[in-house]
């Protein structure tokens, strides 16, 4: 965390920290992250852009599959490319992922219609075993330019429905072929925040290519 932290402080353009700078949206500041800042990080990173802010966070060196990724203070879980856990904002979020879960068994093989159940907890406004049903659309081979690169990514669309509290959202992802490897996407993780554009770097995992 330590490591993390030093890292992250040049390569933040506020000194507040990561889940600070997205708290600014609802305040029309920006915080702005260069692509050359991302490229700065020795190892794996992960940009998140949610609203009119943007945050970055590193993982530790080896980390693949089910991910924590680190900012200043705060920490953003993710599992397979989808965020799992949020520590930090004013509605965090729990949504772990089954053994058999789309995401788990990978994206590439998730089928037109496939659905999946969660259960997910928002623990500052005591809602836990919230019913989550996703349902998954593939979708067509796209170009991406992510940090200077472009290469083409298999589109994976997932409407999620929430009943017990009424949420509907459609999440987007895009996977690479060669890897499997979620490389962007916007996900809705909690409802009320704006969606979240999220960017991923695998220069140091094990299982970069």
């Amino acid at each position: 965390m330590a490591a993390a932290a030093i890292t992250l402080t040049g390569c933040n353009s506020l000194t507040a920290n990561s889940i600070d700078t997205i708290r600014l949206a609802w305040n029309g500041k920006v915080n702005e992250i260069s692509d050359s800042q991302v490229q700065q990080v020795p190892g794996d990173s992960m940009l998140i852009r949610a609203g009119a802010a943007e945050a970055l966070f590193v993982a530790p060196a080896g980390s693949s599959g089910c991910i924590d990724w680190w900012g200043i203070g705060e920490q953003v879980a993710t599992c397979h490319g989808r965020i799992s856990q949020i520590v930090g904002l004013e509605s965090d979020v729990i949504q772990p992922l089954a053994e058999d879960d789309p995401f788990i068994r990978g994206l590439l093989h998730v089928t037109d219609g496939q659905q999946a159940f969660r259960s997910v907890d928002l623990p500052l406004t005591y809602q836990t075993g919230i019913s989550q049903v996703a349902t998954y659309t593939v979708g067509p081979l796209e170009a991406l330019t992510l940090f200077g690169y472009t290469a083409q990514y298999r589109r994976i669309d997932e409407q999620i429905w929430m009943p017990e509290i009424g949420y509907a959202a459609l999440n987007q992802y895009w996977v690479d072929p060669a890897s499997g490897q979620v490389r962007r996407s916007l996900q809705h993780p909690i409802p009320g925040l704006p969606v979240f554009e999220v960017i991923t770097t695998h220069k140091g995992s094990k299982d970069a290519k």
